[in-house]
């Protein structure tokens, strides 16, 4: 007790703080203790692994065989493929537009069309489409396609999208 009193007065710990730095400190001490003693019962080598069986059984079931040429094949594909995720041109970037079938791209009139036609137009689903045929059996037929707006769904972004493949009759 005179050395934790010592200690105390030398470093300027109370001695509740004294108590809590012996308490940390064992503590460090018995892991430490543990651990060693872990290590020296269990010392083992590393568990060494052979895959060769795993692999000609691999090997078996794919289709080409491994010869020097096959080999050679697949590292210029893995190579290529690298190069077409690292390639970031424009060109490669943009997307180019492609025009979808004539069926959905011929006119279709918005008052007379079916759920499946109207379905068919680019951003629309089935929801969307009953929402059209809802909104026409209760306000009537539709007179200018900027009345879409106001179903559900259609927002201006669509309604460009649609505008071209729409007629009103």
């Amino acid at each position: 007790m005179k050395v934790l009193k010592k200690f105390s007065k030398k470093f300027g710990f109370t001695r509740t703080e004294t108590n809590v730095i012996i308490f940390i400190l064992s503590a460090c001490l018995i892991g430490l203790a543990v651990n060693i003693f872990k290590n020296i019962k269990n010392d083992q080598s590393y568990l060494e692994f052979d895959y060769k069986k795993q692999d000609s059984l691999f090997n078996a079931v794919s289709n080409e065989p491994l010869t020097g040429d096959s080999i050679k094949n697949k590292e210029e594909k893995k190579i290529d493929s690298h190069r077409e995720l690292l390639d970031f041109t424009k060109e490669k970037l943009i997307k180019p537009k492609t025009e979808k079938s004539t069926s959905s791209s011929k006119i279709i009139n918005i008052n007379t069309a079916t759920i499946s036609e109207l379905s068919s137009l680019p951003g629309l689903g089935e929801k969307t489409a009953k929402g059209i045929i809802d909104y026409r059996e209760k306000h009537g037929r539709i007179r200018n396609k900027n009345e879409l707006l106001k179903v559900k769904g259609i927002g201006k972004t669509k309604l460009s999208k649609i505008k071209d493949r729409i007629s009103i009759e």
